[in-house]
């Protein structure tokens, strides 16, 4: 409740700062210029770009323990540890007896299980985000050329993990020592969707390019869909909840949380005479990751390329660069 009530309150200041930082542009209706005096109004703009999240989320929920501390969103399902869902403890297990047959392993080989490093305080990640591709909507409501009102609605498909874990036994290896070790690797994917609200303003550098700069306050949706383990080409799903004889079954709801913050971006933008404007911009944003009953403050990074549509069909029908 906090969070919602600083996101609503945040929006509040940055609405009301506009006011009063807004040059007066009434004295520009003779300026030499074919973009600059009409900038008024509304105007929509497609976000494409690259999306990093903060590895810190990925090693703490993602890591293959993390069932021994946090739990889903969804009473039907569990985020199990890897042991558990392997069934290391459990000698009459179907799917570790599956495992031991599939790499080798005799009765009595297995010791334990090595989970992916991680260390906050030594920036050390075991599990790691790829940078994941971002798409979405952008509205514009201009005051004047430098002043304007932004949202945002931006969807972050398929955000990945990954990682490594080891499997440690006894098993006698020409030339190894009295410990072995097995590596495998653990994956996990999330759809994001976030929705910011800010404010925009401009310093022109010339007539056909300017810098930007943005803050506003940031809603972060996030839904889980993967967390597995890959053994010999087989995947073993986290996600689950065990329903007897070797089965487990899936999550039955979206397993989504959200959570707020703020962001702030610079860029630099470049104006058309046709085809409409395109702008580069690199945006910090500081969310409330919510994953289950995880819940974290960290920082995400995006490079976005815009593509601010041309008002008039017609511009847009002869878009020439």
């Amino acid at each position: 409740m906090e969070q919602t009530r600083f996101f609503w309150l945040l929006c509040f200041c940055v609405a009301s700062s506009s006011l009063a930082i807004a040059q007066d542009w009434d004295d520009w209706d003779d300026y030499e210029s074919a973009y600059v005096p009409a900038r008024k109004g509304i105007e929509f703009a497609l976000n494409f770009g690259v999306y990093q999240g903060h590895h810190k989320a990925a090693n703490e929920f993602f890591s293959g323990i993390s069932g021994e501390v946090y739990e889903l969103s969804d009473p039907t399902a569990n985020l199990m540890t890897i042991e558990e869902r392997l069934g290391v403890n459990n000698v009459n297990s179907l799917v570790w007896s599956q495992v031991m047959n599939s790499i080798g392993l005799e009765a009595g080989e297995f010791e334990y299980i090595e989970y992916p490093l991680y260390s906050e305080s030594l920036r050390l990640y075991g599990m790691r985000y790829t940078p994941g591709t971002l798409m979405g909507l952008q509205t514009l409501f201009f005051f004047n050329p430098e002043s304007a009102f932004v949202l945002h609605i931006d969807a972050i498909n398929g955000l990945k993990s990954e990682g490594a874990w080891n499997m440690v036994t006894n098993e006698i290896v020409q030339g190894a020592g009295s410990e072995n070790r097995r590596t495998f690797g653990i994956f996990s994917e999330e759809d994001r969707f976030q929705l910011s609200l800010g404010y925009r303003t401009a310093a022109y550098i010339v007539d056909e390019a300017s810098w930007t700069f943005e803050l506003g306050g940031n809603m972060l949706a996030t839904q889980l869909k993967q967390n597995y383990v890959r053994i010999q080409n087989q995947n073993y799903q986290l996600l689950a909840a065990p329903m007897g004889n070797g089965l487990f079954s899936n999550p039955t709801s979206s397993l989504t949380s959200t959570g707020f913050g703020f962001y702030g971006s610079v860029g630099v933008e470049l104006f058309f005479e046709e085809g409409g404007n395109l702008m580069l911009t690199a945006r910090v944003s500081r969310d409330r990751v919510v994953m289950g009953s995880y819940e974290d403050n960290l920082f995400q990074g995006a490079l976005y390329l815009t593509w601010v549509i041309p008002p008039q069909l017609g511009d847009f029908v002869r878009a020439s660069f």
